[in-house]
Protein backbone atom coordinates (compact mmCIF):
# COMPACT_ATOMS: atom_id res chain seq x y z
CA UNK A 1 0.00 0.00 0.00
CA UNK A 2 1.80 3.43 -0.96
CA UNK A 3 0.94 6.62 0.87
CA UNK A 4 -0.84 7.87 -2.30
CA UNK A 5 -3.21 5.08 -2.50
CA UNK A 6 -4.07 5.32 1.56
CA UNK A 7 -4.29 8.74 1.32
CA UNK A 8 -6.84 8.60 -1.05
CA UNK A 9 -8.61 6.59 0.81
CA UNK A 10 -9.19 9.24 3.79
CA UNK A 11 -10.08 11.61 0.97
CA UNK A 12 -13.05 9.65 0.37
CA UNK A 13 -13.67 9.16 3.83
CA UNK A 14 -13.03 12.88 4.62
CA UNK A 15 -15.20 13.67 1.93
CA UNK A 16 -18.07 11.69 3.09
CA UNK A 17 -18.23 13.40 6.64
CA UNK A 18 -18.19 16.68 4.78
CA UNK A 19 -21.50 15.82 2.71
CA UNK A 20 -22.97 14.42 5.59
CA UNK A 21 -21.98 18.12 7.12
CA UNK A 22 -23.39 20.13 4.80
CA UNK A 23 -26.66 18.39 4.60
CA UNK A 24 -26.99 19.24 8.24
CA UNK A 25 -29.20 22.84 8.62
CA UNK A 26 -28.21 22.43 12.49
CA UNK A 27 -24.10 23.27 11.02
CA UNK A 28 -22.53 26.21 12.89
CA UNK A 29 -19.21 27.52 12.67
CA UNK A 30 -17.98 25.72 15.69
CA UNK A 31 -19.29 22.56 13.45
CA UNK A 32 -16.85 23.45 10.63
CA UNK A 33 -14.42 23.85 13.32
CA UNK A 34 -14.21 20.65 14.83
CA UNK A 35 -14.40 19.01 11.57
CA UNK A 36 -11.76 20.92 10.17
CA UNK A 37 -9.78 19.66 13.80
CA UNK A 38 -11.11 15.73 12.60
CA UNK A 39 -9.42 16.18 9.48
CA UNK A 40 -6.54 17.20 10.98
CA UNK A 41 -6.19 14.45 13.29
CA UNK A 42 -6.21 11.63 10.38
CA UNK A 43 -3.96 13.41 8.63
CA UNK A 44 -1.46 13.21 11.65
CA UNK A 45 -2.17 9.49 11.61
CA UNK A 46 -1.39 9.04 8.06
CA UNK A 47 2.17 10.79 8.43
CA UNK A 48 2.86 8.88 11.73
CA UNK A 49 1.94 5.52 9.36
CA UNK A 50 4.32 6.64 6.58
CA UNK A 51 6.94 7.79 9.32
CA UNK A 52 6.80 4.04 10.25
CA UNK A 53 7.41 3.02 6.46
CA UNK A 54 4.04 2.18 5.63
CA UNK A 55 3.29 -0.91 7.30
CA UNK A 56 0.77 -3.00 5.83
CA UNK A 57 -1.80 -4.51 6.88
CA UNK A 58 -2.44 -2.00 8.99
CA UNK A 59 -2.43 -3.52 12.58
CA UNK A 60 -4.33 -2.54 15.55
CA UNK A 61 -0.66 -2.11 17.41
CA UNK A 62 0.41 0.75 15.14
CA UNK A 63 -2.90 2.63 15.65
CA UNK A 64 -2.66 2.07 19.45
CA UNK A 65 1.07 3.33 19.18
CA UNK A 66 0.10 6.26 17.46
CA UNK A 67 -2.32 6.91 20.26
CA UNK A 68 -0.09 6.74 23.10
CA UNK A 69 2.42 9.07 21.12
CA UNK A 70 0.11 12.05 22.04
CA UNK A 71 -1.53 10.68 25.16
CA UNK A 72 -2.37 13.80 27.12
CA UNK A 73 -3.16 12.85 31.07
CA UNK A 74 -4.50 15.70 31.52
CA UNK A 75 -7.39 16.11 29.01
CA UNK A 76 -8.05 12.38 28.21
CA UNK A 77 -10.56 13.30 26.22
CA UNK A 78 -8.31 14.07 23.61
CA UNK A 79 -7.28 11.00 23.22
CA UNK A 80 -10.87 9.58 23.39
CA UNK A 81 -11.38 12.02 19.79
CA UNK A 82 -7.90 11.32 18.08
CA UNK A 83 -9.04 7.41 19.17
CA UNK A 84 -12.96 7.42 17.46
CA UNK A 85 -12.30 9.79 14.00
CA UNK A 86 -9.38 6.91 13.15
CA UNK A 87 -10.93 4.28 14.26
CA UNK A 88 -14.11 5.25 11.98
CA UNK A 89 -11.59 5.68 9.00
CA UNK A 90 -10.09 2.26 9.35
CA UNK A 91 -13.41 0.40 9.72
CA UNK A 92 -14.25 1.90 6.07
CA UNK A 93 -11.20 1.03 5.03
CA UNK A 94 -11.37 -2.56 6.50
CA UNK A 95 -14.62 -2.88 3.45
CA UNK A 96 -11.76 -2.79 0.94
CA UNK A 97 -8.78 -4.08 2.60
CA UNK A 98 -10.09 -6.77 4.74
CA UNK A 99 -6.56 -7.23 6.51
CA UNK A 100 -7.31 -4.05 8.36
CA UNK A 101 -7.32 -4.32 12.23
CA UNK A 102 -9.75 -2.24 13.87
CA UNK A 103 -9.05 -2.20 17.96
CA UNK A 104 -11.62 -2.77 20.53
CA UNK A 105 -13.68 0.08 22.11
CA UNK A 106 -11.17 1.14 25.18
CA UNK A 107 -13.21 4.62 25.86
CA UNK A 108 -16.83 4.44 27.53
CA UNK A 109 -18.72 6.12 24.83
CA UNK A 110 -18.61 10.53 24.92
CA UNK A 111 -22.44 10.49 25.40
CA UNK A 112 -25.29 8.21 25.77
CA UNK A 113 -28.63 9.14 23.69
CA UNK A 114 -31.10 10.35 25.85
CA UNK A 115 -34.68 9.40 25.44
CA UNK A 116 -36.64 11.88 23.02
CA UNK A 117 -38.74 14.15 24.29
CA UNK A 118 -42.45 13.50 22.73
CA UNK A 119 -45.39 16.18 22.74
CA UNK A 120 -48.63 15.26 23.71
CA UNK A 121 -51.68 15.91 21.87
CA UNK A 122 -52.65 18.22 24.07
CA UNK A 123 -48.68 19.87 23.44
CA UNK A 124 -49.60 20.35 20.03
CA UNK A 125 -52.83 21.56 20.30
CA UNK A 126 -50.86 24.37 22.80
CA UNK A 127 -48.53 25.08 20.46
CA UNK A 128 -50.13 25.68 17.29
CA UNK A 129 -52.75 27.87 19.31
CA UNK A 130 -50.17 29.75 20.34
CA UNK A 131 -48.73 30.82 17.13
CA UNK A 132 -51.31 32.53 16.49
CA UNK A 133 -51.12 34.38 19.30
CA UNK A 134 -47.48 35.39 18.21
CA UNK A 135 -47.86 39.53 17.50
CA UNK A 136 -46.09 39.72 14.30
CA UNK A 137 -47.07 42.20 11.76
CA UNK A 138 -49.11 40.50 9.73
CA UNK A 139 -51.04 37.07 9.69
CA UNK A 140 -49.34 35.54 6.94
CA UNK A 141 -45.99 34.60 9.32
CA UNK A 142 -48.17 32.85 12.19
CA UNK A 143 -50.13 30.65 9.58
CA UNK A 144 -46.93 29.98 7.92
CA UNK A 145 -45.42 28.93 11.43
CA UNK A 146 -48.69 26.85 12.07
CA UNK A 147 -48.71 24.91 9.01
CA UNK A 148 -45.20 24.33 9.91
CA UNK A 149 -45.65 22.73 12.57
CA UNK A 150 -48.77 20.76 11.30
CA UNK A 151 -46.60 19.45 8.70
CA UNK A 152 -43.80 18.33 10.70
CA UNK A 153 -46.31 16.52 13.47
CA UNK A 154 -48.18 14.77 10.45
CA UNK A 155 -45.12 13.74 8.60
CA UNK A 156 -42.23 13.57 10.90
CA UNK A 157 -40.08 15.61 8.36
CA UNK A 158 -36.58 16.89 9.57
CA UNK A 159 -36.69 20.34 10.21
CA UNK A 160 -34.43 21.50 7.27
CA UNK A 161 -36.58 19.10 5.06
CA UNK A 162 -39.35 21.17 5.56
CA UNK A 163 -37.57 24.75 5.05
CA UNK A 164 -36.16 23.37 1.83
CA UNK A 165 -39.12 22.39 0.32
CA UNK A 166 -40.23 24.13 -3.21
CA UNK A 167 -43.59 24.74 -4.30
CA UNK A 168 -42.40 22.11 -7.46
CA UNK A 169 -41.63 19.36 -4.45
CA UNK A 170 -45.36 19.75 -3.10
CA UNK A 171 -47.15 17.64 -5.51
CA UNK A 172 -50.99 18.08 -3.92
CA UNK A 173 -52.83 17.29 -6.97
CA UNK A 174 -51.44 13.43 -7.02
CA UNK A 175 -52.79 10.13 -6.02
CA UNK A 176 -52.09 10.50 -3.34
CA UNK A 177 -50.59 14.02 -2.23
CA UNK A 178 -46.87 13.56 -1.18
CA UNK A 179 -44.07 15.22 -0.96
CA UNK A 180 -40.69 14.77 -2.81
CA UNK A 181 -37.88 15.24 -0.26
CA UNK A 182 -34.33 15.94 -2.05
CA UNK A 183 -31.15 14.52 -0.56
CA UNK A 184 -32.05 14.82 3.34
CA UNK A 185 -29.57 13.89 5.21
CA UNK A 186 -27.26 11.48 4.06
CA UNK A 187 -28.14 12.59 0.68
CA UNK A 188 -31.10 10.07 0.52
CA UNK A 189 -34.17 11.50 -1.24
CA UNK A 190 -38.22 10.26 -0.79
CA UNK A 191 -41.66 10.33 -1.47
CA UNK A 192 -43.56 11.44 1.64
CA UNK A 193 -47.36 10.74 1.53
CA UNK A 194 -49.20 13.34 2.95
CA UNK A 195 -52.98 12.55 4.72
CA UNK A 196 -55.70 14.24 2.93
CA UNK A 197 -56.31 16.92 6.04
CA UNK A 198 -52.64 17.47 5.70
CA UNK A 199 -52.95 17.70 1.97
CA UNK A 200 -55.98 20.47 2.89
CA UNK A 201 -54.43 22.32 4.86
CA UNK A 202 -51.25 22.65 2.68
CA UNK A 203 -53.56 23.96 0.15
CA UNK A 204 -55.03 26.43 2.27
CA UNK A 205 -51.57 27.96 2.69
CA UNK A 206 -51.00 28.15 -0.60
CA UNK A 207 -53.77 30.41 -1.41
CA UNK A 208 -53.24 32.40 1.48
CA UNK A 209 -49.21 32.25 0.36
CA UNK A 210 -50.30 33.55 -3.50
CA UNK A 211 -51.95 36.78 -1.59
CA UNK A 212 -49.25 37.30 0.46
CA UNK A 213 -46.44 37.32 -2.25
CA UNK A 214 -49.26 39.32 -4.51
CA UNK A 215 -48.90 36.94 -7.18
CA UNK A 216 -44.75 36.65 -7.21
CA UNK A 217 -43.69 33.58 -7.94
CA UNK A 218 -41.35 32.28 -5.34
CA UNK A 219 -39.14 29.17 -5.14
CA UNK A 220 -39.44 27.92 -1.73
CA UNK A 221 -42.73 26.50 0.24
CA UNK A 222 -42.39 28.03 2.90
CA UNK A 223 -42.05 31.58 2.85
CA UNK A 224 -41.52 34.88 3.91
CA UNK A 225 -43.33 37.93 2.23
CA UNK A 226 -40.22 38.54 0.27
CA UNK A 227 -40.15 35.18 -1.26
CA UNK A 228 -37.48 33.91 0.69
CA UNK A 229 -36.58 30.64 3.03
CA UNK A 230 -36.89 30.59 6.09
CA UNK A 231 -33.78 29.92 8.04
CA UNK A 232 -33.31 27.67 10.34
CA UNK A 233 -32.18 29.96 13.14
CA UNK A 234 -35.14 32.36 13.08
CA UNK A 235 -37.55 29.71 13.56
CA UNK A 236 -35.69 28.19 16.22
CA UNK A 237 -35.77 31.05 18.08
CA UNK A 238 -39.62 31.48 17.40
CA UNK A 239 -40.62 27.80 18.32
CA UNK A 240 -38.45 28.85 21.47
CA UNK A 241 -40.89 31.14 22.15
CA UNK A 242 -44.22 29.32 21.50
CA UNK A 243 -42.31 26.41 24.33
CA UNK A 244 -42.19 29.67 27.01
CA UNK A 245 -45.89 31.17 25.68
CA UNK A 246 -47.29 27.44 25.93
CA UNK A 247 -45.50 26.47 28.85
CA UNK A 248 -44.18 23.68 27.54
CA UNK A 249 -40.67 22.46 29.18
CA UNK A 250 -38.64 19.44 29.35
CA UNK A 251 -38.64 17.26 32.34
CA UNK A 252 -35.52 17.70 34.67
CA UNK A 253 -32.28 16.11 33.57
CA UNK A 254 -33.95 14.93 30.69
CA UNK A 255 -33.87 16.31 26.85
CA UNK A 256 -35.60 18.67 26.49
CA UNK A 257 -37.97 20.10 23.98
CA UNK A 258 -37.39 20.92 20.32
CA UNK A 259 -38.33 21.00 16.62
CA UNK A 260 -37.00 17.82 16.20
CA UNK A 261 -38.98 16.34 18.94
CA UNK A 262 -42.02 16.97 16.43
CA UNK A 263 -40.00 13.91 14.40
CA UNK A 264 -39.84 11.55 17.81
CA UNK A 265 -43.00 11.99 18.45
CA UNK A 266 -44.30 10.80 14.87
CA UNK A 267 -41.55 7.67 15.28
CA UNK A 268 -43.01 6.45 18.58
CA UNK A 269 -46.33 7.49 18.18
CA UNK A 270 -47.19 5.49 14.79
CA UNK A 271 -44.95 2.27 16.47
CA UNK A 272 -47.30 2.64 19.86
CA UNK A 273 -49.89 2.26 17.48
CA UNK A 274 -48.78 -0.52 15.59
CA UNK A 275 -48.09 -2.65 18.77
CA UNK A 276 -51.69 -1.29 20.11
CA UNK A 277 -52.86 -2.84 16.31
CA UNK A 278 -51.12 -6.34 16.71
CA UNK A 279 -49.28 -5.64 13.60
CA UNK A 280 -46.45 -7.35 12.74
CA UNK A 281 -43.78 -4.03 14.17
CA UNK A 282 -40.42 -5.67 12.62
CA UNK A 283 -42.01 -6.49 8.94
CA UNK A 284 -43.69 -2.53 8.94
CA UNK A 285 -40.14 -1.18 10.38
CA UNK A 286 -38.64 -0.84 7.69
CA UNK A 287 -41.15 0.74 5.81
CA UNK A 288 -41.64 3.38 8.86
CA UNK A 289 -37.66 3.69 7.88
CA UNK A 290 -37.85 4.21 4.51
CA UNK A 291 -40.76 6.82 5.07
CA UNK A 292 -38.55 8.95 7.64
CA UNK A 293 -35.42 8.89 5.48
CA UNK A 294 -33.50 6.65 7.85
CA UNK A 295 -30.33 5.04 6.80
CA UNK A 296 -31.82 1.49 8.04
CA UNK A 297 -34.27 -0.03 10.18
CA UNK A 298 -31.60 -0.16 13.01
CA UNK A 299 -31.81 3.33 13.10
CA UNK A 300 -35.45 3.40 13.72
CA UNK A 301 -34.92 0.58 16.16
CA UNK A 302 -33.27 2.84 18.69
CA UNK A 303 -37.44 4.56 19.30
CA UNK A 304 -38.20 0.76 20.77
CA UNK A 305 -35.26 0.28 23.16
CA UNK A 306 -34.99 4.27 24.07
CA UNK A 307 -38.79 4.84 24.73
CA UNK A 308 -40.58 3.78 27.80
CA UNK A 309 -43.94 4.02 25.66
CA UNK A 310 -42.54 1.70 23.60
CA UNK A 311 -41.50 -0.84 25.81
CA UNK A 312 -44.65 -0.68 28.02
CA UNK A 313 -46.81 -1.23 24.72
CA UNK A 314 -44.15 -4.12 23.61
CA UNK A 315 -44.80 -5.72 26.92
CA UNK A 316 -48.49 -5.70 26.52
CA UNK A 317 -48.21 -6.85 23.34
CA UNK A 318 -45.92 -9.78 24.51
CA UNK A 319 -48.29 -10.83 28.00
CA UNK A 320 -51.55 -11.37 25.21
CA UNK A 321 -48.84 -13.59 23.24
CA UNK A 322 -49.85 -17.80 24.16
CA UNK A 323 -47.32 -19.63 25.81
CA UNK A 324 -45.07 -22.31 23.93
CA UNK A 325 -48.04 -25.00 24.05
CA UNK A 326 -50.50 -23.37 26.09
CA UNK A 327 -52.86 -20.64 26.18
CA UNK A 328 -51.53 -16.61 26.80
CA UNK A 329 -50.65 -15.31 30.25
Amino acid sequence: MTFAAFSAYAEEFLALRRAVAKSDPHQNDQDRRSLRHREKLLRTFIAFWNDRGCPWPIRAALFMDWIALGADRQHPYRDQERFYIVRAFLRQVRIFEPGTEVPENIFRPFRRRRAPHLYSDRDIVRLMDAAWQLRLFDNFRPLTIHTLIGLLVSTGLRIGEALALKVEDVKLSADPPHLLVHEGKFGKSRNVVLHPSTAKQLRKYLIARSKALRGHQAEPFFTNRRGKYLRYHSQRMMFLRLLKRAGIRGAPGQRGPSLHSFRHTFAVTRLTLWYRQKRNVQELLPHLAVYLGHLGPENTYWYLSNTPELLQAAGEVFDLQPAEGGSSR
